[in-house]
């Protein structure tokens, strides 16, 4: 059985447009330690939460 926690406003349903008061789209994020298989949170954010802080060229 799911147990839901809510924190904060959130959308009536899961995987829709969710809009910030100035009309433009919060970033939804599915975050799991386990992949699909096991518990997992829906995050929103206000900024995308992919936000680059580094590079190293080694790696490229």
């Amino acid at each position: 059985m799911a147990h839901y926690y809510t924190l904060g406003k959130i959308p009536h349903k899961r995987h829709t447009q969710f809009r910030k008061p100035d009309g433009s789209l919060y970033n939804e994020q599915l975050f799991s330690t386990e992949g699909f298989s096991d518990d997992y949170s829906l995050l929103y954010h206000c900024h995308p939460p992919t936000q680059i802080i580094r590079t190293d060229p080694r790696w490229m």
